[in-house]
């Protein structure tokens, strides 16, 4: 072990060091933040992505929306909302006087509209709103629009109608995926996001200014309905794709708020007044491509998981968050003891042991790895994924007499690539939009992310969908535990480590919150 962790290292040592571009800040009331690469998707109700999400969450608001304190979700263009007695229908009353960014009108209609367009068969994010009435059946076509239920009433009623029981529906309305696009503006033109002159939003802030690979500039929304409380003027995500130069950066006083930390930024700032951290409601993990020979057994996938270290490659990556051992995180809590979260109450999933690993691939017909071909390790365009890919590569090679080459990709093309099954194992992760252990099993559904990894199991599927069903919290976590157990023992992918928010913000900037998602709100910041 302590060869293969001197070689680890030594790949560390080994990576790249980017230069950080150098960006002025020559305004008084601006955030200035990075993101890696340009956002996937500027269509919210089209969005499943977190680089993107950082920017829409800025840009649009939905019925729903976190309080100040980063807390509690409250009313945002929602005044009020009527639940009936079953729980099954919500109706929502819109404030007086909502806008566009462009000045029209915002009304319930834009509301049905974009719900209903959302639940489109090709649209990448349907499943997000399968829990309204006969959505996953006008995505699969099998029902009329007229059928979904959702309605406006009139222009400030909307009236929605649940397939199952949905006790976290409310925090579901400030998602990316719930919130409306303006009915007209799309309509007028369905390539409305390819240019800021047609880009129509109704957050605190809207886009002034898109720079491909550079930076997106946003202003304050004039007709945002709480305008008046928005003290910022300017909220800047510069495109900076490293987080050694993301560093450089902070400390040259050219960004103020930074979520891309090295190891270096760990060492530099972790218990300063600077540096904040909070559980995230997401995991990192990686893919099998199931379809593949070698990897179709099910023994191979778990001998793959049990047989690498996970915290000495989390430490010599510098990585401060911790391994997890299922697919829910740690900042999951629990459904039935509100002082444990969900991982205390289930356990671990699996156990690394690198002689049961050995085991399984003798038993599955690949004694010391005989006969196993090259994996493709593939992964973004990024050095510390690059290593840590290198690094799985090694404890592979080590252990279970397997060899491997690492091909990393471009942003622009990495999804299309994983969706197209070219690989052997890739570098993945998720953060849920609601907090709720089923939101992290959905992502291995039948029509969700599984065509990434080519692995549908219909036996899964019913499963997540039965344990909707159930009423009792009691019963829903203990059928909720049994759905991990059955991931786990398919074991499609395997989780890395549990997601933690860790960032750096300025003495003189104030009120920025982050959702559990990750997710940075500008909308309460003030900068002195």
């Amino acid at each position: 072990m302590k060869k293969l962790l001197s070689l680890l290292l030594a790949l560390l040592l080994a990576a790249t060091v980017l230069v950080a571009p150098t960006f002025a800040e020559d305004a008084k009331q601006v955030i200035i933040t990075s993101i890696q690469d340009d956002p996937e998707e500027m269509d919210p109700t089209r969005n499943s992505y977190a680089r993107s999400s950082r920017v829409l969450q800025n840009l649009f608001i939905g019925l729903y929306k976190l309080d100040a304190e980063g807390k509690t979700y409250i009313p945002a263009l929602a005044e009020s909302v009527d639940i009936s007695e079953d729980n099954m229908t919500y109706t929502f009353t819109l404030k007086d006087g909502l806008k566009w960014s462009d000045g029209s009108d915002l009304t319930a209609y834009d509301f049905e509209f974009s719900w209903i367009r959302t639940l489109d068969p090709e649209s990448p994010t349907n499943s997000d709103l399968w829990v309204i009435k006969n959505g996953e059946k006008y995505s699969n076509g099998e029902v009329s629009a007229e059928e979904v239920g959702v309605k406006a009433l009139d222009e400030k009623t909307f009236q929605v109608e649940l397939e199952t029981l949905t006790p976290w529906f409310l925090t579901l309305t400030a998602t990316t995926a719930y919130f409306p696009v303006c009915k007209a503006n799309v309509e007028a033109n369905e390539k409305w996001t390819a240019d800021v002159a047609t880009y129509v939003s109704d957050g605190p802030f809207m886009l002034q200014e898109y720079s491909s690979l550079s930076r997106l500039v946003l202003v304050k929304n004039p007709y945002y309905y709480d305008a008046d409380k928005v003290q910022i003027d300017e909220v800047q995500f510069v495109v900076i794709a490293d987080s050694t130069a993301a560093l450089t950066a902070y400390n040259n006083n050219e960004i103020n708020v930074n979520s891309d930390l090295s190891a270096d930024a760990l060492t530099q700032y972790m218990g300063t007044d600077e540096f904040y951290t909070q559980g995230r409601i997401g995991i990192q993990y990686c893919d099998f491509q199931c379809l593949l020979p070698e990897f179709s057994d099910k023994r191979v996938r778990q001998a793959f998981a049990m047989a690498i270290d996970r915290q000495a490659m989390l430490t010599a990556l510098g990585i401060t968050e911790k391994p997890v051992y299922g697919f829910v995180p740690y900042a999951q809590m629990s459904l039935t003891q509100p002082d444990k979260t969900y991982r205390e109450v289930a356990g671990d999933m699996f156990t690394e042991d690198v002689a049961a690993a050995q085991q399984l691939m003798a038993d599955a017909g690949y004694p010391n790895g005989e006969g196993f071909p090259k994996i493709q390790l593939v992964c973004k365009n990024d050095t510390q994924q690059k290593m840590m890919m290198q690094m799985l590569g090694e404890f592979w090679k080590a252990n279970l007499g397997v060899d491997y080459e690492v091909q990393t990709l471009e942003s622009s093309v990495y999804w299309g690539e994983l969706g197209a099954g070219h690989f052997s194992v890739d570098r993945n992760g998720f953060t849920c939009d609601y907090m709720d252990p089923s939101a992290h099993l959905k992502i291995f559904i039948d029509g969700s992310n599984a065509s990434e990894n080519q692995w549908d199991d219909p036996v899964y599927s019913q499963m997540y969908r039965d344990s909707l069903l159930l009423t009792d919290p009691a019963e829903r976590e203990a059928a909720i535990i049994e759905l991990e157990k059955y991931l786990t023992d398919e074991m499609p992918g395997f989780p890395v480590y549990s997601y933690e928010l860790q960032y750096l913000v300025k003495p003189n900037v104030k009120g920025v919150i982050a959702n559990a998602i990750g997710h940075f709100f500008f909308e309460y910041a003030t900068v002195e």
